[in-house]
């Protein structure tokens, strides 16, 4: 039994979407580590949240563990599920970087494009595997825009370039005006 072009298509579009979030955390712990980008930590500190907002309302409302939704298996056949769905997580993802837009007054029709059709295939891979129902998989990006958007709003003022830098600077001009005053 051979796979035709768009079944492949469709295996490959989903393994990528299923390991998305490793991306994500991965890309921002590792902006934040290795090159010293702050923006990357506030980033990262960002999706922890995400997953603790997740954690919290699946213990609330004691949600299931849909198997398909496993990232990996292990040995034993049990599935490893992060608290927060992918579909919320690129949906905070997204919230995130819209709201950097229009917090710049910059609109970047590239940059909203890729968000936007990132996340309409996570949606729709969610629902091809049988992960999640339209309603769920919506339901779940829509809480994750929400709160990338809130979260950005709230780290906003830390999120530039050149944040440490800046408060670096600040710190030794502190410094060298006490003791010149002495």
């Amino acid at each position: 039994m051979s796979l035709s072009l768009i079944d492949t298509i469709k295996i490959f579009i989903n393994t990528l979407v299923r390991i998305t979030p490793v991306a994500l955390y991965t890309g921002s712990a590792m902006s934040g580590a290795v090159f010293q980008d702050f923006r990357g930590v506030l980033l990262f500190c960002g999706f922890l949240g995400n997953e603790l907002l997740a954690l919290g309302y699946r213990m609330v409302l004691r949600g299931m563990v849909n198997p398909q939704c496993a990232l990996t298996y292990s040995i034993e056949g049990t599935p490893f599920v992060l608290p927060s769905a992918i579909t919320q997580t690129v949906g905070f993802f997204a919230g995130f970087f819209f709201m950097d837009m229009y917090y710049n007054n910059r609109f970047s029709i590239m940059e909203f494009s890729i968000l936007t059709i990132l996340l309409i295939i996570t949606i729709y891979s969610r629902v091809n595997i049988g992960c999640k129902t339209l309603l769920d998989a919506i339901y779940c990006a829509l809480i994750g825009l929400l709160f990338g958007v809130v979260f950005y709003s709230l780290v906003q003022p830390y999120y530039k370039a050149d944040y440490l830098q800046q408060e670096i600077t600040t710190a030794n001009d502190d410094i060298n005006k006490f003791f010149s005053l002495t």
